[in-house]
């Protein structure tokens, strides 16, 4: 009964909820006022009571139950939440990790770029030094040579004497000592001493035998006495000039131990001039004696018995029995230099005429002696021109007879000391002339009016002058074609209207097509200014230079060459001039080496940014032109439009074109010109073996221009290095001709290391960025493309395919390794080769059928098949 006092409240609460529910129904009908309200019965509150207890109690689980709920959902989000955060933390450790390794390997490979490119200059200062070591070394060598041939003493006029003369020398003596010995002509007592001393120029004595006193070596048997019982003469003291003074009992200079001292006797002062005493170059000094007067002796004071005649010279046995008889009686003075003479002596006196034998010996000698040496420096030297006059040898003196006339004696020729004059090496031609500077505008305005004009040349011929490179060329004097030589390509029409007025002899120069351009000037089109007074002579000048100086170099006359000339000419078509040209300057040389040269295989290379159609047109069907373009294409969008990969020629000149189309973006560099050079220029140019290299040298894909006039970033370096590729091909006959480039410092630059690279200077490399780049994706299709379409004229291009997507290092490398592998086949082929025992068979003695499969085979085998066979 407790809840008996919450009853009422609890059924007024119930009456007013359903009151205040049924006013909110939507069926409710108000009930009717003035209604008395019933009593409530206590039990019917009671149940309601009741029922209300469980329902309060139903409220509270459902709120436990639901806030179990949200605290279990609140868990489950708190492990989804660390789950996640462990996956990223998990992530990101990975990707940390990813990038580390690929940090490691960018330093791992820029560490390998450093080291080949430090390996690469070690390498070239390492040639370097050893060719500057050698090339000093043999300056050097050829100095001391030279030094030692032309060295002479005042007082050495004779040449050093080899171990075999001396030895000749030496026996020679021993044999006339020997034979005076046995005929006996001076008694061993005699008081005149011979020691037969001959000394070389190194300053060594020859002896001839021992330390005896014996006769002269070029005495001969003595005649017959003329008197019985003649005692000797005595000497008289004006024989003694050299006598010492000192005392007579000591030992003469030069005596042997143990000798007498003897005075060393001289001649008598006769009628006769004495023989004078030579020395020569080649032989010793060696006194031929003179003859002697017959005079009585001083100290005689009875007659002798018998008189003996001293025996006669060499010399004068020669002469004949005539000199026999004016002989002196005192044997001739056997040193082999004498003391000074005094004045008035008659030694001094000019030679008569038994001096001639040995006048002949001597020039026989000296004669021989130039011989060999002019020999030796034929060979250490090559072929020389000798401007000595040399004649034959004079016959053997034993021929000549006492009253034989002396012939006519060759010059002497002085040995080694004659002027040679040898092949002088070619030079390197540089054409320009300041004629071609006055081509221009009426208007006189240059850049950006006129892209073309004279301040181009006279920057790069400026540029060459100061840091003189222009000094070490030889400059060749230009010259205006000639009519006929314009005709060679164009058109007597397109002639007559652009070589002024010396072609308008026909009166055809009046129908020039012109234009009025914005500058107020005229023009054959927006961009080609003309002028009548100035553009028609430079232009046939700036063909006739680069004519002659393709012809200089053909005829080796010049090692190659450059020429600095303008307006430029590879857009110039038979029937047309556009883009800056008049007359293309490049196809008229080609074309007149051709005609007048006959040469059979000309390359032309145009590096220009612009492709060069007027070139291509005139020899888009000659098979003696090889053609190669590398320009910008832009899908035949980029001016002229014209160098499609596909155009290859047409007719007898299929395959004679090539293209190597550029797409413009992004600009392209030095990366994508190597790899075309090494892929396709080179290997078409080795394999077409050309006989003369012209190049179309643009330079408007160098940095510095804008994308309208090229917008490449071709380095000067790259340049120099793509003239020093070509200059390998036809033995370096390479002539560059100037065709665009507009920005004078970069065209400066690139005209300067070209120059470098034609005179064999060592080049600059390009940037090692470049040169560890690999060509861009475009460029590279690119290249596929242009070897597609040449591949199946140059069988070549497929053998260096695989070069195009390759960077200049990675390229090098390959090549060294493929270079080793070729020396590794060669090498196993020789050893082969020696290992074959048995011989090859005759052609007659070969089966057929072997014979014609293998002429077939090689016939349709190519080079490229052979490769991939190996």
């Amino acid at each position: 009964m407790d809840d008996d006092p919450e009853q009422p409240s609890s059924l007024e609460e119930m009456a007013h909820e359903s009151a205040s529910g049924a006013e909110g129904s939507p069926h409710h009908t108000p009930s009717p006022p003035h209604v008395p309200r019933l009593p409530a019965d206590t039990s019917f509150h009671h149940q309601i009571m009741q029922n209300q207890s469980p329902r309060k109690k139903d409220l509270h689980i459902a709120e436990r139950a639901k806030q179990t709920l949200e605290n279990n959902f609140l868990l489950q989000l708190k492990k989804q939440q660390q789950l996640q955060q462990e996956i990223l933390l998990q992530h990101f450790q990975q990707q940390q990790q990813q990038l580390a390794e690929q940090h490691e390997q960018q330093i791992r490979h820029h560490v390998k770029l450093w080291e080949q490119q430090k390996a690469m200059e070690e390498a070239a200062l390492r040639e370097a030094r050893e060719a500057r070591e050698a090339r000093e070394a043999r300056e050097r060598h050829e100095r001391d040579r030279v030094e030692l041939l032309r060295k002479k003493d005042k007082h050495e006029h004779s040449a050093n004497a080899s171990t075999q003369v001396k030895q000749k020398l030496q026996e020679f003596l021993k044999k006339k000592q020997a034979a005076a010995n046995a005929n006996g002509t001076i008694p061993p007592s005699s008081p005149y001493r011979n020691w037969g001393i001959v000394k070389s120029s190194s300053g060594e004595s020859i002896t001839s035998t021992g330390a005896t006193a014996t006769a002269h070596p070029y005495r001969l048997a003595a005649p017959l006495p003329l008197t019985l019982n003649a005692a000797p003469p005595q000497p008289s003291p004006a024989d003694f000039p050299l006598r010492k003074t000192d005392c007579e009992g000591s030992s003469p200079r030069g005596s042997p131990p143990g000798a007498v001292a003897a005075p060393i006797r001289e001649e008598e002062e006769g009628s006769r001039a004495p023989e004078l005493l030579f020395s020569s170059p080649s032989l010793p000094n060696i006194s031929l004696g003179r003859p002697h007067a017959l005079a009585a002796p001083r100290h005689a004071p009875a007659p002798p018995v018998t008189v003996a005649l001293p025996p006669v010279s060499e010399a004068e046995a020669y002469c004949g029995a005539a000199a026999l008889g004016a002989r002196l009686s005192k044997r001739p003075l056997g040193r082999t230099h004498s003391a000074p003479l005094p004045l008035g002596d008659p030694a001094l006196q000019p030679p008569s005429a038994h001096h001639y034998l040995r006048d002949q010996i001597r020039k026989t000698v000296l004669t021989r002696a130039h011989d060999a040496a002019t020999a030796q420096l034929r060979e250490e030297e090559g072929e020389v021109i000798d401007l000595t006059a040399r004649r034959a040898a004079p016959e053997s003196s034993s021929s000549a007879g006492p009253g034989a006339e002396p012939p006519g004696a060759a010059p002497l020729a002085r040995a080694l000391s004659s002027p040679l004059v040898g092949a002088r090496a070619p030079a390197t031609g540089l054409a320009y002339d300041a004629l071609m500077l006055k081509h221009g505008c009426a208007c006189g305005a240059h850049a950006p009016t006129h892209p073309e004009h004279g301040g181009r040349l006279q920057s790069v011929w400026a540029r060459l002058y100061e840091t003189g490179l222009a000094a070490r060329t030889e400059r060749t004097r230009a010259r205006k074609a000639t009519l006929e030589e314009l005709q060679a390509v164009h058109t007597e029409a397109h002639v007559a209207a652009w070589a002024g007025r010396a072609g308008a002899a026909g009166g055809k120069a009046g129908a020039v097509p012109l234009v009025r351009l914005a500058c107020g000037g005229l023009g054959v089109d927006a961009d080609t200014a003309f002028s009548d007074t100035h553009t028609p002579p430079a232009a046939r000048l700036a063909a006739g230079a680069l004519l002659d100086l393709a012809v200089r170099t053909a005829r080796n006359e010049l090692r190659n060459g450059f020429a600095i000339v303008r307006p430029p000419g590879h857009h110039a078509e038979p029937n047309q001039a556009m883009g800056f040209c008049f007359f293309n300057n490049v196809a008229i040389a080609a074309r007149i080496l051709h005609t007048r040269l006959g040469l059979q295989r000309i390359l032309i290379v145009d590096w220009d940014v612009h492709h060069g159609n007027g070139t291509q047109q005139i020899f888009y069907e000659d098979p003696h032109v090889l053609y190669i373009s590398l320009h910008r294409h832009d899908d035949g969008n980029f001016f002229p439009g014209t160098g499609s990969a596909s155009e290859c020629g047409a007719g007898a000149g299929l395959g004679y074109t090539v293209n190597i189309a550029w797409p413009g973006h992004p600009p392209l560099a030095d990366a994508e010109y190597l790899a075309a050079f090494r892929s396709i220029v080179m290997p078409i140019a080795k394999e077409y073996d050309p006989e003369i290299v012209l190049v179309s040298c643009g330079f408007d894909a160098a940095g510095g221009h804008p994308a309208p006039m090229g917008g490449y970033n071709v380095s000067a370096a790259c340049f120099a290095h793509m003239t020093r590729d070509l200059m390998s091909l036809a033995n370096g006959k390479v002539v560059l001709s100037l065709e665009g480039g507009y920005d004078l410092a970069a065209m400066c630059d690139c005209a300067q290391e070209c120059v470098r690279a034609l005179l064999g200077d060592r080049l600059a490399a390009p940037p090692l960025s470049e040169l560890a780049r690999t060509p861009a994706p475009h460029a590279q299709r690119a290249l596929r493309a242009a070897a597609a379409a040449q591949a199946p004229h140059w069988p070549q291009v497929k053998r260096y395919g695989a070069l195009a997507g390759a960077s200049a290092l990675e390229a090098g490398a390959a090549r060294a390794g493929r270079l080793q592998s070729e020396r590794d086949a060669a090498d196993t082929a020789a050893a082969m080769a020696t290992l074959s025992v048995h011989p090859p068979l005759p052609p007659q003695t070969r089966p057929l059928a072997l014979s014609r499969s293998g002429s077939s085979r090689s016939v349709s085998e190519e080079p490229m098949e052979q490769d991939e066979g190996k």
